[in-house]
């Protein structure tokens, strides 16, 4: 068994939102669409383009991340090692090595764990969450 060790870096912009609601998620291949709603009105899109794979999973199934990869430290996460990707590798028949993908992982009650080439456009929808009273 592989001993998962986590080890993340903060997104830039993400910070922006101080805690978020992920409200939907959605795969327009080769994309992953996840709109999330923070405080007040604030309401943003993040999209993963050129995705290779993604999975969610309740927060009890990634028990590692936390709490030091968990709000309200931040909520959207590069992985940079002892993640999803770490597994994958260890599997016989993972071919996408060789395309240098990067994880990102989403925590929320539902986790959103994403494979792709580049980090994810964060664009604001709503209101500006520096905006709101908090």
């Amino acid at each position: 068994m592989t001993n998962l060790n986590p080890k993340c870096i903060l997104v830039p912009g993400s910070n922006r939102y101080k805690s978020k609601v992920v409200r939907s998620i959605r795969f327009e291949e080769p994309d992953l669409i996840v709109e999330i709603q923070g405080p007040g009105f604030s309401f943003a899109r993040l999209k993963f383009h050129n995705v290779v794979g993604f999975r969610v999973l309740d927060e009890r199934e990634l028990a590692e991340f936390w709490n030091t990869y968990s709000e309200p430290n931040g909520w959207l996460w590069e992985v940079t090692d002892g993640g999803w990707m770490t597994l994958e590798r260890n599997r016989v028949g993972f071919n996408s090595m060789e395309m240098h993908l990067r994880e990102f992982l989403i925590v929320d009650n539902y986790c959103v764990n994403v494979l792709c080439k580049n980090p994810p456009e964060l664009k604001d929808l709503g209101t500006d969450p520096s905006a709101t009273n908090n």
